[in-house]
């Protein structure tokens, strides 16, 4: 019984490492955390000398410093993060105590390796739209032999059930395309940790890619990757144009006082857009580019889309016509070609009976001396059918709030159904009549202020 006892208290009394990390094969390490179950120096002490020897890399004291964290933990900062392909050794160091005296036991030796290069960053960024030969530049966590590269990375392509290899890019092409992502000085350092390279055949537009980054990845030494990281994009839509106007219904022809748009798939240069012209048999009109765009007058910076001026001729033939020859940025070939020279056409002019400015509502009844209040109404094509003779017969309303409270509650009000919408639930409790019903989903929650009256009902 006394020999059990005295076993157990020099358990309890062992001194040992609770933790190490990192431990085995790691990709990226940066800091080295070593953890005992008791305290090894004094509280607070983050000068006392370290409890270990670190080295890596045949024996090299890495760059980098080590500090105390508290009584229990010792950190070691590495300077950047340890290329591929190093191994670190750390042993306690003999003769090392706790803070109560007790003596080191248990595991004093104990290693860690960085294993073969892995992806840091690849260019363009995973998620991103690529061109049919897309260019990727990849930094790596440090230098990869361009055999192994070659052997262990390549393009998966949806619907094509075969591998399709990768070709590096180098001479003039690697250095334009390090120099645009700003790797040029970085790669004139470490060349092998980046790589530029292109899937070896024309991807097919709208096709799903990864890029595979493989097991087997060496660094110049042989010292091998063993994750596979795979990098998903998608090829953008083939070049194509697509026409809209704004339309009373769908059969109808474009209203003439809203604009007409041609959207294009991928930028176009402002060359291509000058010459584009919506012709009628009287005149031509150019289109109208966005200032802020930067391709207006002056402007070199492609464009998605263009349009055309917000008042054109009512009953109107134009044909939408291309220049020959109408390329994207990217030298591409309208698929849609054969389309144009597109003809649309406009409307007559729609009905329409307009206050002048909007917010409107609030008219001053003393505007004009010894006159009446008035709200101008702007009238077009309805002026035969509308019949408007005398005041009272083009009177709206007459609703006369009888003090400042209500004054002050409709100007509200107003401000409120200025918006294009509002919820269902404000709008039922604001009217008097019923609100239309709901036709589709969009409208369940919300109806557009255009198709409700506030004035129908009350007194």
């Amino acid at each position: 019984m006394a020999g059990l006892l005295a076993l157990a208290a020099m358990a309890a009394q062992a001194f040992q490492v609770a933790s190490l990390s990192p431990q085995g094969e790691v990709a990226r390490v940066r800091q080295m955390v070593l953890k005992f179950d008791e305290a090894a120096t004094g509280f607070g002490d983050a000068r006392a000398d370290a409890p270990v020897d670190l080295r890596c890399a045949d024996g090299s004291v890495p760059k980098g410093a080590g500090r105390w964290l508290n009584e229990r933990t010792w950190v070691f900062d590495f300077e950047e993060d340890l290329p591929p392909g190093v191994r670190c050794s750390v042993h306690v160091k003999p003769g090392l105590k706790s803070s109560q005296g007790a003596d080191f036991s248990g595991p004093d030796r104990f290693s860690f390796s960085t294993g073969g290069p892995f992806v840091q960053a690849v260019l363009p960024y995973a998620g991103n739209p690529v061109d049919e030969e897309q260019y990727f530049a990849l930094r790596l966590s440090g230098a990869a032999s361009l055999a192994s590269v070659q052997a262990h990375m390549w393009c998966a392509v949806d619907g094509l059930g075969e591998r399709v290899a990768v070709r590096l890019i180098e001479g003039k092409e690697r250095a334009v395309l390090l120099k645009a992502h700003s790797w040029d000085r970085d790669a004139a350092q470490n060349p092998l940790a980046f790589v530029t390279l292109a899937c070896n055949r024309r991807l097919t537009p709208s096709a799903k890619l990864q890029l595979v980054f493989d097991k087997g990845v060496a660094t110049p030494e042989g010292v091998v990757n063993t994750v596979q990281k795979r990098f998903a994009y998608a090829v953008r839509e083939p070049f194509a144009a697509s026409f809209s106007c704004e339309r009373e219904n769908a059969q109808s022809a474009c209203l003439p006082i809203r604009p007409m748009t041609l959207t294009f798939t991928s930028p176009v240069p402002k060359k291509w857009l000058d010459g584009i012209r919506l012709v009628s048999e009287k005149e031509s009109f150019k289109p109208v580019f966005d200032e802020s765009s930067g391709s207006g007058p002056g402007g070199e910076q492609g464009l998605s889309s263009i349009r055309f001026s917000n008042l054109l001729p009512e009953l109107t033939q134009f044909r939408l016509e291309l220049p020959q020859d109408f390329k994207d940025e990217s030298g591409r070939s309208l698929r849609n070609a054969a389309t144009f020279p597109l003809k649309v056409s406009t409307a007559m002019l729609p009905p329409l009976a307009k206050f002048p400015a909007s917010p409107f509502g609030v008219v001053e009844r003393l505007a004009e001396p010894a006159g009446v209040a008035l709200l101008p109404v702007t009238l077009r094509n309805v002026e035969a059918s509308l019949q408007v003779k005398g005041f009272r017969a083009g009177q709206v309303s007459d609703l006369k709030p009888a003090n400042d409270a209500q004054i002050i509650a409709w100007f509200q009000k107003v401000q409120t159904y200025d918006a294009a919408s509002v919820a269902r639930k404000a709008a039922a409790a604001d009217l008097k009549a019923p609100a239309p019903k709901s036709i589709d989903k969009s409208d369940r929650k919300e109806v557009q202020t255009r198709m409700v009256s506030l004035l129908q009902g009350p007194p």
